[in-house]
């Protein structure tokens, strides 16, 4: 018999799910095993038929709480696991946590602060209104309090007063997060060939880019840091304990690190000891990335870094606040090839002041880098990003909110994320009248944004010499890390 049951919904904006495992939730695994909680693990990615999972579980357990994160893309599935929950289990416990709650919070908040609540205050509601429990933040230690407290309704650990808020220092003494309460065997992934996993060395990213969700949000605004022993430590017993020598380090910028190079270094003497030629992949910041660090991660294992260049118009640059030129943007590639490592650009289009000109700046600018690979996304405003968190009524537009830079505007719809779905590439959607086309320029509408950015990539595709990398791709959105239903949905701890 379980005390929870952890629930990881589908993804439903990706082409292929059983890519990267939900490190967030297989950390609060941990915890809860490392305290003696028995738990199941209901792991939802890729599953068509997930409902159908849910309800049979539901029918045939006796647990009463259950756990579900989610990102935004995952809440209308997230609702509908909840829905049927409750139908089964009348008096069953939901409890929400994840990233989408902890955005949702963090927007409202600002909107308390300013005395006008608004779109997040009514989004927050909302989840209030669907399950009986909501974390936000850090919810490693924040998942003991909940069971605890059954009355519990609501816990902020997304402030760093918290004494759930984790600290770097605590973050070394975190039990590695419980792969093994998922099928491990059915993620596949690969980096240069070699079968990987991913992990995670650090917490955080301090800069503002407008887009980039919880820049208001100390769980994901302010860097902690795992130390150097820590993250080798975890590294051999993936390697160890599933013979995996392909990592994936899903930080958000590696070289935030001040330490990295070190970090670099102990990694290929980890190599070095269980002779052991790693292959690793990760993201670097461009203006801070230098030829020391290039070197280091070579000599590591790494053979490809990926960087969020976003744009190649100076203006668009701009206007997201991204605090890298379009020069350290060519640079950082340069520096790459030179050690020895492929590049992989990750672009975005919708930004405010997006127009036909700064896309095509865009265009020709990866023509000129030629990027080993790429990926160009279509922006969605999510809670969290100051494209959300400080928008204002549109004045004249219903429902449409406005966010504003340097004179240029960005305007987005109100959307239930319960229900709408927003793909970030949108055929699918677009097609079968699915998608929310939720955003549009002073110079592009939502429709000429899809359009754009569909031919674009079309047109690049095409000169570059790189095609779609899977069947689906157009189709849902292609994973930007990434290149079956598991053998066992249930797992037990």
């Amino acid at each position: 018999m379980a005390d929870i049951c952890l629930v990881v919904p589908p993804s439903l904006v990706l082409s292929d799910e059983r890519t990267f495992m939900h490190l967030g939730i297989l950390k609060v695994g941990a915890v809860l095993k490392h305290n003696g909680v028995p738990t199941d693990m209901l792991d939802l990615s890729g599953v068509k038929n997930y409902l159908d999972v849910v309800e049979t579980y539901a029918k045939e357990s006796v647990t009463c709480t259950f756990g579900i994160t989610a990102t935004s893309p995952q809440m209308p599935a997230s609702a509908e696991i909840a829905r049927v929950i409750r139908n089964h289990v009348p008096d069953a416990r939901i409890i929400l946590g994840g990233p989408h709650v902890t955005l949702v919070n963090a927007a409202t908040k600002k909107e308390t602060a300013r005395s006008s609540l608004g779109r997040a205050g009514r989004a927050f509601e909302k989840l209030r209104s669907l399950f009986d429990g909501l974390v936000a933040g850090d919810g490693e230690i924040a998942i003991l309090r909940m069971l605890e407290n059954p009355a519990l309704g609501f816990i902020d650990a997304d402030d760093r007063k918290s004494d759930l808020y984790l600290k770097s220092s605590e973050l070394n003494l975190m039990p590695f997060p419980a792969r093994e309460m998922v099928d491990v065997e059915s993620y596949k992934y690969t980096i240069d060939g070699v079968r990987a996993l991913s992990m995670i060395a650090q917490l955080g990213c301090p800069f503002q880019c407008g887009f980039c969700g919880g820049r208001e949000s100390d769980y994901l605004r302010r860097v902690r840091l795992r130390n150097t022993e820590s993250v080798v430590a975890e590294m051999r017993h993936i390697f160890e304990t599933y013979g995996v020598r392909g990592i994936m380090l899903y930080d958000d910028e590696l070289n935030v690190n001040k330490n990295m190079v070190e970090l670099m270094d102990a990694i290929a003497r980890l190599g070095d000891e269980l002779k052991v030629e790693w292959r690793l992949r990760g993201f670097v910041k461009a203006e801070l990335f230098t030829e020391a660090q290039a070197q280091a991660m070579h000599r590591a294992g790494f053979r490809e870094v990926l960087t969020g260049f976003e744009s190649g118009s100076p203006l668009i640059l701009k206007n997201i606040r991204k605090n890298a030129t379009r020069d350290d943007n060519t640079r950082c590639v340069e520096t790459a090839r030179k050690a020895g490592l492929k590049v992989k650009a990750l672009m975005s289009m919708g930004h405010p002041g997006e127009s036909e000109e700064t896309v095509r700046e865009t265009e020709e600018w990866l023509l000129s880098i030629e990027p080993n690979s790429f990926d160009l996304t279509r922006i969605t405003v999510y809670p969290g990003t100051p494209y959300f968190d400080h928008a204002v009524p549109h004045g004249s537009l219903e429902d449409t909110w406005t966010y504003t830079v340097d004179g240029h505007r960005l305007h987005s719809l109100e959307v239930d994320f319960l229900t709408d779905f927003l793909f970030y590439k949108g055929d699918r959607g677009d097609r079968a009248g699915l998608n929310t086309l939720a955003t549009f320029t002073d110079y592009l509408s939502a429709e000429e944004l899809v359009n754009l950015r569909k031919e674009t990539e079309d047109r690049l595709r095409a000169k570059l010499g790189q095609p779609y990398q899977t069947d689906m791709a157009g189709i849902q959105y292609e994973h930007s890390m990434g290149m079956g239903l598991p053998d066992n949905i249930l797992r037990s701890a």
